[in-house]
């Protein structure tokens, strides 16, 4: 069942900016227009804005419920806002990455590599995605998303015009160990057991520890 967070149970988190210094010399956005994941996202959008994470990025993600529930599905809405003006042949692009459940896309400006979400081609001429998140099937423990997003000027080239951020955010899981149901038989085997010891506490009176034998003829 979907589940489209729109009330309380909604995560609007604004990306704290990190300064991340790399020797990674691959323009990330210019080399990959249509997506980037692995270990080619691991330092961030390092060849936009100088390199440095910029505070002037703000990354929202949506749809995330407080406390996730097993096997739901829930939609996850990711924005980004920045002063870098949408034009040209780009305006933007996403990773994200989640450490619990799967991920999955919704339409033709994300897909999926290696188990991350990030835009296609088409995607790349926007600053909104939307993507599929299906929660554990088992009581996994909380799970933490990490979104990479950047804001570029479409001119063509990785440089100071263009501006990146990252955010975290992490969701609880469902409180408690799963309960197993016993097969039928057992079930009843205990039930029966639990009942005569009921009957011998509270039905038979008190014999001092012994219960009194009678022959009769």
């Amino acid at each position: 069942m979907m589940k489209n967070n729109g009330g309380k149970y909604v995560w609007k988190v604004s990306a704290v900016a990190f300064l991340i210094v790399s020797s990674l010399s691959i323009p990330l956005t210019n080399a990959f227009p249509s997506g980037i994941s692995g270990s080619t996202v691991g330092n961030g959008c390092v060849c936009h804005g100088a390199g440095l994470a910029s505070e002037d990025v703000q990354i929202d993600i949506a749809g995330l419920p407080v406390e996730w529930e097993i096997g739901e599905e829930y939609e996850i809405r990711i924005s980004v806002e920045s002063t870098v003006p949408e034009s040209g042949s780009a305006f933007g692009g996403f990773n994200l990455l989640a450490d619990g459940g799967s991920l999955s896309e919704r339409d033709g400006t994300v897909q999926i590599q290696s188990g991350e979400a990030t835009h296609t081609e088409v995607g790349n001429m926007q600053r909104e995605w939307v993507i599929s998140w299906i929660a554990p099937d088992s009581p996994t423990g909380d799970v933490e998303f990490r979104v990479y997003a950047n804001a570029v000027d479409g001119d063509g080239a990785a440089g100071i015009g263009d501006q990146w951020s990252i955010m975290s955010v992490t969701i609880e899981g469902p409180e408690g160990e799963p309960i197993y149901l016993s097969e039928p038989g057992t079930a009843r085997a205990v039930l029966v057991g639990l009942g005569m010891a009921l009957i011998l506490v509270f039905i038979l009176p008190d014999t001092g520890g012994r219960l009194d034998q009678r022959d009769e003829g």
